[in-house]
């Protein structure tokens, strides 16, 4: 049983034996010219010399290095010279040798060393980077670098800045003329318009703007149409609203979704001209004639409302776009001057138009 214990006890310290004698500073060098010759230089004296293989890898183990308990804080140069590259490690109390006509670049930093310290030292650039490990290096750090990702071609997104827009609009007045016909059966209001607007945006982001727009209300197609006995008329409005709005967006790639909220502010005028027919009347046998005449009345009104509304962009472009939209703009606000007349609707407006990005992106 002695004799069993003292053979496993030798063979122990056999192993341990070798190993220590094995272990050495270690310096792998990457990104060496395939075929040069590396040198490993441990304060001034040449302790490992190895030649690059095709891949660029060169491994150096020292063979008079430090010993088991010893340590030593270091700094590194490395050393071109033609076809060699020479690895100087060197005590941080100590000078390195002449560089010889050498090309010398340091390595940043001070090192740590042991007897079993792997230095892996990167020379592809002209300033060499190191990574240090108190045992063997990890497989990783001696993988050559994956091969980059080719980009892939930029989708044209939502952009932000200044932007301006303006297209053509249909819009609903909400019966905004119908006040107009009073009583009179025989009338007609156009609460339907054509008409066209346009404005400028500001993208603080993809998702937030500020916005202010024009809207035009043409006279042309806002009326209302009447008669009666001897009487007929035709009534109009004229005008424009700005509205004011902050602006939220969700963007999906080309396409912007956004939705609105702020005021607006109006100003109309009204226009009305009756005409009444001439005729005659006969009163106790005497018949009088009775003139006819064409009469003009016109007010004002201007005043803030709520104005809010959605809808979406499509950027062919990373400058053009097109876009739709629906909104609802209060007509709200009182005569200007003397006066009592009011105005109290809604318009809904839808538009269809184009929008052009300022300056570059």
């Amino acid at each position: 049983m002695k004799t069993v214990r003292t053979i496993a006890l030798a063979a122990a310290l056999h192993v341990m034996i070798f190993v220590g004698g094995a272990s050495a500073q270690t310096v792998i060098v990457r990104n060496a010219p395939p075929n040069s010759t590396i040198e490993f230089v441990l304060n001034g004296s040449v302790t490992a010399t190895a030649t690059a293989g095709a891949d660029g890898l060169a491994t150096l183990m020292a063979t008079k290095g430090l010993g088991d308990r010893e340590t030593m804080d270091a700094f590194v140069w490395v050393d071109e010279c033609g076809s060699t590259r020479r690895v100087q490690v060197v005590n941080r109390v100590q000078q390195p040798p002449p560089s010889d006509g050498c090309r010398r670049s340091q390595v940043q930093g001070l090192f740590l060393l042991q007897r079993i310290t792997t230095l892996v030292v990167d020379i592809e650039t002209t300033s060499p980077t190191l990574r240090l490990r108190q045992g063997p290096a990890p497989e990783e750090w001696l993988k050559p670098p994956p091969e980059p990702v080719a980009k892939q071609p930029r989708i044209s997104i939502a952009p932000r800045g200044p932007i301006v827009f303006g297209g053509g609009n249909t819009a609903s007045l909400g019966g905004v003329l119908k006040p107009a016909c009073g009583d009179v059966t025989s009338c007609t209001a156009a609460d339907r318009a054509f008409s066209f607007g346009g404005g400028l945006s500001y993208w603080f982001s993809q998702y937030v703007a500020a916005e202010a727009s024009y809207i035009r209300l043409r006279p042309s197609v806002i009326d209302a149409n009447g008669s009666g006995d001897r009487y007929r008329f035709d009534s109009d409005m004229d005008g424009g609203v700005m509205a004011f709005v902050g602006k939220g967006g969700f963007p999906i790639g080309r396409v912007r979704l956004f939705g609105s909220l702020g005021v607006d502010y109006h100003r109309a005028t009204f226009t009305t001209h009756e005409t009444i027919d001439e005729t005659s009347a006969t009163i106790a046998g005497i018949t009088t004639t009775i003139p006819g005449g064409i009469t003009a009345l016109q007010w004002r009104t201007k005043g803030w409302g709520p104005a809010f509304g959605g809808g979406a962009e499509v950027w062919i472009t990373p400058a053009i776009g097109i876009y739709g939209e629906a909104s609802r703009l209060g007509l709200m606000g009182d005569q200007e001057g003397a006066g009592e007349a009011k105005s109290d609707s809604t318009i809904t407006a839808i538009i269809v138009g184009g929008r052009y990005r300022l300056g570059r992106r």
